[in-house]
């Protein structure tokens, strides 16, 4: 059986319902997070603190869907918020060691009970396997984008841009 994201020309129908789901997905966890009046970016970080206890600044920024200097921002308030402790590392004073506050956790807690129940809409209707090729394909749309992003831009794009010498 073929669909039409199968048929589209250069998969266009396919990236199309990919980004539909990607902006829909976004678009209910705003929703739900304001319900807790928190942001998306608040939530990233409360949960990867919650899930890596003594994570350092720099590797939070590296996993969160947020800049880097978004990170420093929402951790400082967090921590003013009383969320968030920062502890010097033993090995390393220069480095500091993220944690949660018992008040931070709960809120944590209740902000990755929000992205289950929207993780558990999304793939309520899929089998495993639906699941696995999904993952596949996407991680392998992901590796080509890697690559794209850390190689130089064609010719083309740069004489377009006037960004040609």
């Amino acid at each position: 059986m073929t669909t039409k994201a199968h048929s589209s020309p250069h998969g266009t129908l396919a990236w199309l319902a990919c980004v539909r789901a990607y902006n829909l997905c976004e678009a209910v966890m705003t929703a739900r997070l304001a319900e807790l009046g928190l942001r998306v970016g608040e939530h990233e970080v409360l949960a990867t603190i919650a899930t890596t206890p003594g994570i350092t600044q720099q590797a939070l920024a590296a996993r969160c869907f947020v800049a880097k200097s978004g990170v420093s921002m929402l951790i400082a308030q967090m921590e003013a918020r009383g969320w968030v402790l920062r502890e010097s590392d033993g090995a390393d004073a220069r480095v500091k060691r993220l944690s949660l506050t018992p008040e931070g956790l709960a809120i944590a807690q209740r902000t990755l009970a929000v992205q289950a129940d929207v993780i558990r809409a999304m793939v309520g209707g899929a089998s495993e396997a639906d699941l696995a090729t999904v993952a596949r394909v996407m991680d392998t749309a992901s590796e080509a984008l890697e690559a794209m992003r850390a190689a130089p831009p064609p010719e083309t794009t740069r004489a377009r841009s006037g960004k040609a010498k």
